[in-house]
């Protein structure tokens, strides 16, 4: 109810199914070996003899026993066994036989206290190691200490914190060691220990023990006390072998372009300019936050150890690890973000448990260079306006109460109160974030449901919005559906499709190579989406998209333009009973733009042919208005290649800022008429260049007032009209609102009508 989901919750005990305790009563030395000992075990069904090598088995010991059909956690079954001539009935098992650790020199030897025949999990140390999935904004949590916190936030108990203690000696450390930070940016912190005479060897139990619960190997004491206080205080450290440090001296540097690095896995790794280095007076020792390097890695002839503890800017080291595909416990937590402010305690902890178990004298004083002191943040926040977004009314002294168990300082004022925010919460900035924490500490689960609402949950639509939720509507309508697909592609696509004079425009930290440049057209994402669909047998679709193009204009700026992009594919109408399939045809996108048009309530598109396009053929340049509006078309056989596909794909592409200027937002009813509309046929012939709708304008243009309807509904060309010619047949429909129309009326508009046709369009009358 904190925030932080218990993934998984399991014992640190392997699973001992079928091994007990046993006692030896007798162990005597094989006769055929010099190592092996017949031992003779009790484990409550009678004494069992058992072939044991282990140096340290003795009569009396009570011991881990595993007779036959037991299954030991590395999936070996127990079977009798004859070995040298000796049956064996069993194992007597070791602390890395059982999965307890990686001690396999002796058997485990158990307390007095153990009872025989009773399963032997019963008498081991155990513990349960919880999983909680931290959310990427609380870094703080990284660490028990900020788990801790947590509850001891939620239970009102106080927080225990480990308190270093430590001797030091006489010898101060700026007498041995110089830091020197050459990008305080990247680096605001770098603090520094020295412990000389230190014995490096294996970890104590309880701490081998420890990560070994976390999943953590233990490595050797100095080393595995680094990972303790990562996994402790959620602070990485690093441990130099200080022999290695040539120079006595750390200097925290950006790297050289080029400048190449060995890390502890033995790789090497090309670095580049922003790339955050440690380094000695001679080398690099350490690739910032990420990783050491192995020419300064602790050894077990290291005398003397230099203990770092810094902090590092998180978008540095994030650029770097991603980049080099180093991921690493440090990098992940220097990522998100490590407390600034708590780098010396980490490092105190550090030295304190490192003197606990490898020993050595503790160099006087910490270095620690610190150029310029990140403040905790000071956020301003109401109490009554935490009540009124949480829908409760807390009591004042609850809300103190929680800010003071997450350790906030709280100011109270007349303005409102000063929060102080400590540097180890950068996830919370601004007065909502200190209302969520209220609501997050006090129970989700305590604040009750309610009927009523203090705010208002209705927001006023803009035009934008308006206009693209009726493109929505009529697409949809119209038989397309709706896709949503990211803004990034290839080079190679987006420059297919590129403007006249325009260059693609690139991202600076790119994904891949496939996500690098921004898309300068929709149709290069839809017909990869296209793609997709006919690649899983979906051959008869249409889809639409409302979305930005961007590209460089040839001087260099950047351009986006607000698009409505479609393709269609596949058959118009499908084979049935009734019907023969019949596949789209440009006509049919043409319709589709008109009745698009028409349903937005815009003006009549204009469409002239298609002059100039990297993509489309057989189609048309589209204006609104006298504005440019788009393209429509068939898609290129070159395009389609590019996705891979076969199949014809149509497509339009529509400017949406053109569309908001043009729209007309009024609504008009009218009433149904009560006189009849007249009904007139002209035909004629015109030249085959001349388009449709240069026709349909002039016949507008021409018909007066009372034309309410034009449908052409033949066209023909053929024997029987001139070479070159075309003849078209159009029904005219004219309507008074107030009266019916008279005979000479419609004649004079009709005659009006056939003028205009043959002055503007070389149109003769058919007879």
């Amino acid at each position: 109810m904190l925030g932080f989901e218990v993934e998984s919750q399991r014992s640190t005990l392997p699973s001992l199914d079928g091994v007990v305790v046993g006692k030896v009563l007798a162990c005597d030395a094989h006769p055929k070996s010099n190592h092996l000992k017949i031992c003779m075990v009790e484990a409550g069904d009678g004494p069992l003899a058992v072939i044991c090598g282990a140096p340290n088995v003795a009569v009396n010991q009570l011991v881990a026993f595993a007779g036959p059909g037991a299954v030991l956690p590395n999936g070996f079954r127990i079977e009798k066994k004859n070995i040298l001539g000796v049956e064996s009935s069993g194992m007597i098992c070791s602390e890395a036989e059982l999965g307890l650790s990686d001690d396999a020199d002796g058997i485990l030897v158990l307390d007095k206290k153990a009872k025989i025949g009773k399963p032997v999990s019963d008498f081991l140390k155990s513990d349960t190691t919880f999983e909680i999935n931290v959310t990427p904004n609380r870094p703080d949590c990284l660490g028990i200490i900020g788990v801790a916190r947590e509850i001891s936030a939620l239970t009102q108990k106080p927080l225990l914190n480990p308190k270093p203690k430590f001797r030091e000696g006489t010898k101060r450390i700026d007498t041995s060691v110089r830091i020197s930070i050459k990008d305080a940016t990247a680096c605001p912190r770098y603090a520094a220990r020295l412990i000389e005479n230190v014995r490096i060897g294996p970890s104590p139990k309880w701490l081998a023990e420890r990560l070994l619960a976390v999943d953590i190997r233990p490595i050797s004491n100095i080393v595995d006390v680094t990972n303790y206080i990562l996994m402790e205080t959620g602070q990485p450290l690093h441990a130099f072998d200080f022999e290695n440090i040539q120079g006595r001296h750390i200097i925290v540097r950006k790297a050289r372009a080029g400048e190449t690095f060995q890390t502890l896995d033995e790789k090497k790794h090309t670095l580049q300019e922003n790339d955050l280095l440690i380094c000695d007076a001679e080398r690099s020792v350490a690739l910032a936050g990420v990783m050491g390097g192995l020419n300064s890695e602790v050894t077990p002839g290291t005398k003397d150890v230099l203990l770092e503890s810094a902090h590092f800017e998180p978008l540095t080291l994030r650029k770097t690890a991603k980049r080099l595909g180093i991921t690493s416990e440090a990098s992940r937590r220097f990522e998100r973000g490590v407390d600034p402010n708590g780098v010396l305690y980490a490092l105190s902890r550090a030295t304190e448990l490192i003197v606990a178990t490898a020993g050595g004298t503790v160099v006087r004083g910490a270095l620690d260079v610190y150029p310029k002191k990140i403040k905790p943040k000071i956020i301003t926040y109401r109490p009554e306006r935490a009540n009124q977004v949480i829908g409760k009314k807390l009591r004042e002294q609850e809300m103190t109460s929680i800010f003071k168990r997450l350790q906030f300082n709280v100011l109270k004022q007349k303005a409102g109160w000063r929060v102080t925010v400590p540097t180890f919460r950068p996830d919370l900035t601004r007065e909502i974030d200190l209302i969520e924490e209220i609501a997050r500490v006090y129970g989700y689960d305590r604040i009750e449901p309610s009927l009523r609402t203090k705010f208002t949950l209705q927001t006023q639509q803009n035009v934008s919005e308006k206009a693209a939720e009726r493109i929505r509507n009529v697409l949809t309508g119209l038989g397309f559906y709706e896709a949503v697909t990211v803004s990034l592609l290839s080079p190679r696509e987006a420059t297919a499709l590129l403007p006249e004079q325009a260059k693609t425009l690139e991202v600076l930290n790119p994904l891949s190579e496939d996500l690098s440049t921004m898309r300068s057209s929709l149709l290069a994402t839809l017909l990869s989406s296209t793609a997709y669909n006919l690649n899983r047998k979906i051959a008869d679709f249409g889809l639409f998209e409302i979305g930005s193009a961007f590209w460089r204009d040839h001087r260099g700026s950047v351009v986006e333009k607000h698009r409505i992009g479609a393709v269609i594919t596949g058959a118009a109408v499908r084979q049935n009973w009734r019907d023969q399939a019949r596949p789209f045809t440009s006509a049919d996108v043409k319709g589709v733009l008109e009745i698009f048009s028409e349903r937005m309530r815009l003006p009549a598109p204009t469409f002239e042919p298609l002059k100039n396009s990297s993509c489309l053929l057989d189609g048309w340049e589209i204006s609104l208005g006298g504005d440019s509006f788009g393209s429509a078309g068939l898609v290129n056989e070159g395009c389609r290649a590019l996705y891979g596909i076969d199949a014809e794909v149509y497509s339009f592409e529509l400017d949406l800022d053109t569309l908001l200027k043009q729209i007309d937002w009024s609504r008009h009813a009218k009433p149904i008429p009560r006189y009849p509309a007249v009904e007139r046929d002209i035909s004629f012939v015109v030249d085959e260049s001349v388009p449709a709708g240069k026709i349909d304008e002039l016949i507008k243009n021409a018909g007066g007032d009372f034309l309410e309807k034009k449908t052409l509904f033949d066209l023909y060309s053929g024997k029987q009209v001139p070479p070159g010619k075309k003849s078209m047949t159009y029904s005219l429909y004219f309507r008074a609102p107030d009266r019916t129309l008279r005979e000479a009326e419609i004649d004079g508009w009709q005659k009006s009508i056939l003028q205009a046709l043959e002055q503007n369009a070389g149109a003769t009358l058919r007879t």
